[in-house]
């Protein structure tokens, strides 16, 4: 993927588990030179237009170094993470029966990624970290900084706070994917998660409510060009198969204003629905826009494809379930 293809966007506090660090005005900068290099941008029709949203709080802790003496430079080792996404807890927000000594705070689950070690050691969203090995977590740095310096299928033991109790739990840590949107692909073949936010416009409920139809999620931003080419197809398609049991639903976490103002102009037949928090781009790990998540008339996720595709393609997956 070349630089000139990908969109950066900054707008959360949240992020994931991983060992990069950026400064903000670092980020601004570079939001500002992506956002003039997409308007520059043709339509592409391949997986390699995604406009990726990063956050600084996403990019959290220093890369490992490499190199040795005389020059001479080291394979990568491959990175271990536990596989969740977290936000940082202050003395205030963890519950008193925690009992968290440090002033610092400690960390709270906001997503387990599918297949990896916090999946499968049945660590759950709004689960307190409070100490990784024994040692108190002093915010997220304890726990990064302990991550970063073990290797993959080391043993961990954490001290989780859940519903009032504290729990201890051992992992062996997985290997972190290169390319986060690998893990987006994992959800294929399990349940949709329900939309949390709500629809700016032609609102059809929630997903529940459209079990026997296909429905299209479109993961999307004003702002991304690869995106905005893609618009026209969809409301093609909109009007070829709503009729036929097909629902189509553009999902940004964008100000509500800004994309009522896009609607506005733009007028799609769609539906469009508004993300403000992030949690329905997070249950679905859109780590890059677009990205497009199909779903069948049970309810499954049966694909899900990053980047710009042309409508003809996109049809023929929508066939493959009619």
């Amino acid at each position: 993927m070349s630089d000139q293809s990908i969109g950066i966007h900054s707008t959360s506090k949240t992020g994931l588990e991983t060992h990069l660090e950026t400064r903000p005005e670092t980020s601004n900068r570079m939001i500002s030179k992506s956002r003039a290099t997409v308007r520059r941008l043709p339509f592409c029709a391949i997986a390699v237009c995604a406009c990726l949203w990063l956050t600084s709080s996403i990019l959290a802790a220093p890369a490992a170094a490499t190199g040795g003496q005389g020059g001479s430079s080291k394979p990568p080792k491959t990175k271990a993470w536990l596989g969740i996404a977290f936000e940082d807890a202050p003395p205030a927000k963890i519950p008193a029966a925690y009992q968290h000594p440090s002033p610092e705070g400690a960390v709270r689950i906001q997503q387990v990624f599918k297949g990896t070690s916090a999946d499968q050691a049945a660590l759950k969203e709004d689960d307190f970290i409070l100490s990784i090995n024994g040692a108190t977590l002093a915010g997220r740095k304890t726990l990064l900084d302990t991550i970063l310096s073990k290797g993959v299928g080391d043993v961990v033991e954490l001290r989780i706070g859940r519903d009032g109790k504290i729990l201890t739990q051992k992992m062996a840590l997985s290997p972190k994917p290169e390319d986060m949107r690998s893990i987006t692909k994992m959800l294929v073949g399990s349940a949709a998660p329900e939309l949390d936010g709500k629809y700016y416009s032609a609102d059809v409920g929630s997903l529940k409510n459209n079990i026997g139809k296909i429905v299209l999620l479109d993961f999307w931003a004003t702002w991304c060009g690869p995106c905005r080419s893609t618009l026209p197809g969809l409301d093609m398609l909109y009007q070829k198969y709503h009729d036929k049991g097909v629902q189509i639903i553009g999902i940004s976490s964008e100000s509500l204003e800004d994309l009522q103002a896009f609607q506005n102009s733009s007028r799609h037949a769609y539906s469009l629905f508004n993300d403000i928090s992030q949690i329905t781009t997070r249950h679905y790990q859109a780590f890059a826009y677009p990205t497009l998540v199909l779903i069948d008339r049970k309810g499954i996720i049966q694909r899900i494809e990053v980047g710009a595709h042309p409508a003809e393609q996109v049809e023929q997956w929508i066939k493959e379930l009619m």
